[in-house]
C-alpha cells in the first residue's frame, strides 16, 4: 500500500466527524449536485506492478455536497469549505485490474467565493468494491489487490468558473489510490492521477457573506494535552487466519496554531503477527516492540488528525525496518475520552490497521 496517501483518507474522515449535523436552514449551507469525467493513468511504484504499466482509467463520477456558509464555518478555515458524498465508477482500462465503484465522504475548502475563479482542494475517502482480485489461479499478476472490498482515497485541487447564479464548470486534477490496508497480501495497491472536466448546480443561488478573518489566539489559549491510548492492531497473515497485536502510546500534544499541533510520545506493542512470521521460519526473537515517534495533529474541532515519524528503540521481529510512519484519527467524546484508527506503515508498505480508545489529561 502507498501510506503516504493514507492521510487523505483520514482527514477527510476527520472532517467528516467534525463537522456535525447540517442546519435545516439554507442560510448555513446550500446544497449542490455535480458530475464529472475522469481520465488517468496508473502509476508503476513497485516492479511487481509491471504487467499493467499501460493502463488508463477512466471513470464518471456523481456527487451530492453542502456547501457551508455558517460563521463556525469560516472560522475553521477562513473560508467556506463544502462537505459531500461522491460515487465513481471506474473502469482501469486493464484485464487484470478490472473495473470498480468507489463511494466516498470529502472535504473541500473553497477560496475565492467573489471572485470569478474560485479554487479549492479536496481530501476524500471512503469505501470501494472491485472485481478482479488476485487469484493464484484465475488472476494471477493482479498484485495490486487481494480483496473485493478496499479503502479508496484522493487528493486534489478544483477550479470553478461561475456561470450564472447557480452554475459551475469545475477543471479538476486529483490523486487516487484504493488499498486494503495492509489486511491482506497481495496488496500493492493502485495509483492512478486522473484530470477531470464537469460541471455542478446548486439548488438554489448560495449566498456568501463577506466576513472578516480573525486570529485564533485572540479567542483562547493554545492547548496542551497528554494522551494515554490502548490500541488493537488487525492482520490477515493468510486466508482465514486473524491476529490481533494489543499495545500502548503515551504522547504529549502542543497546539502551535488554529489546527496544528506538534507532537512527541512513546509506543510499545506485541506484534503478533511478527510471532505468526517468526514461527514460520523457525525463530525464537520476541515479538515485542518499543518506539519513539514525533509528528503533527490537525485540530479539527472534536476530531484528531494525526502523521509520525517513529524509529524503534527495541524491534527483534521480522519487519527489520528501523524507522515508521503512522496516520491515526481519534473523536473526542468528551474533553478526556476519545477514540479512532489508525494505521501503521514501514517504507510504503503498510504493516497493519489498529482500533485505538484514548484518555486525554
Amino acid at each position: 500500500m502507498n501510506h503516504r496517501i493514507f492521510c487523505l483518507l483520514l482527514c477527510c474522515l476527520a472532517i467528516k466527524l467534525s463537522g456535525a449535523t447540517l442546519p435545516p436552514d439554507s442560510t448555513r449551507a446550500f446544497a449542490l449536485l455535480g458530475a464529472r469525467v475522469h481520465q488517468g493513468f496508473v502509476l508503476i511504484h513497485s516492479r511487481d506492478l509491471a504487467p499493467v504499466r499501460n493502463s488508463y482509467p477512466y471513470g464518471l463520477e456523481l456527487d451530492y455536497a453542502w456547501h457551508k456558509v455558517s460563521a463556525r464555518a469560516w472560522e475553521s478555515c477562513n473560508c467556506y469549505p463544502k462537505i459531500g458524498v461522491a460515487a465513481t465508477f471506474w473502469d482501469y482500462d486493464d484485464p487484470i485490474l478490472g473495473e470498480g465503484v468507489t463511494g466516498m465522504f470529502y472535504m473541500e475548502p473553497v477560496f475565492g467565493f467573489r471572485r470569478a475563479v474560485q479554487f479549492s482542494v479536496r481530501a476524500a475517502f471512503g469505501l470501494s468494491y472491485q472485481n478482479r482480485p488476485y487469484d493464484p489461479v484465475d488472476n494471477p499478476f493482479n498484485f495490486s489487490y487481494s480483496t473485493y472490498v478496499a479503502f479508496p482515497l484522493q487528493l486534489g485541487g478544483n477550479v470553478h468558473i461561475p456561470m450564472g447564479k447557480q452554475w459551475t464548470f469545475d477543471v479538476t486534477a486529483v490523486y487516487n489510490h484504493f488499498s486494503n490496508g495492509g489486511i491482506r497480501e497481495p496488496n500493492k495497491g493502485i495509483n492512478w492521477p486522473s484530470a477531470s472536466l464537469g460541471v455542478a448546480r446548486y439548488f438554489q443561488p448560495p449566498v456568501f457573506e463577506n466576513r472578516v478573518k480573525t486570529n485564533w489566539r485572540d479567542t483562547r489559549e493554545p492547548e496542551q494535552r497528554f494522551d494515554i491510548t490502548l490500541f488493537m492492531a488487525f492482520q490477515e497473515p493468510r486466508s482465514k487466519l486473524y491476529l490481533f497485536s494489543p499495545g500502548v502510546e503515551l504522547k504529549f500534544s502542543q497546539q502551535i496554531a488554529r489546527n496544528n499541533a506538534l507532537t512527541a510520545g512513546m509506543e510499545w506493542m506485541h506484534d503478533n503477527g511478527d510471532a505468526y512470521y517468526m514461527e514460520q521460519i523457525g525463530s525464537f526473537e520476541t515479538p515485542q516492540k518499543l518506539g519513539i515517534a514525533f509528528g503533527h495533529e490537525f485540530l479539527l474541532g472534536r476530531t484528531l488528525f494525526g502523521q509520525q515519524l517513529g524509529v524503534y528503540l527495541f524491534n527483534k521481529g521480522v519487519q527489520g525496518a528501523d524507522l515508521y510512519q503512522r496516520y491515526s484519527l481519534m473523536y473526542r467524546f468528551t474533553p478526556h475520552f476519545s477514540g479512532g484508527i489508525a494505521l501503521k506503515a514501514h517504507g510504503h508498505v503498510a504493516d497493519f490497521l489498529d482500533f485505538r480508545v484514548g484518555y486525554a489529561f
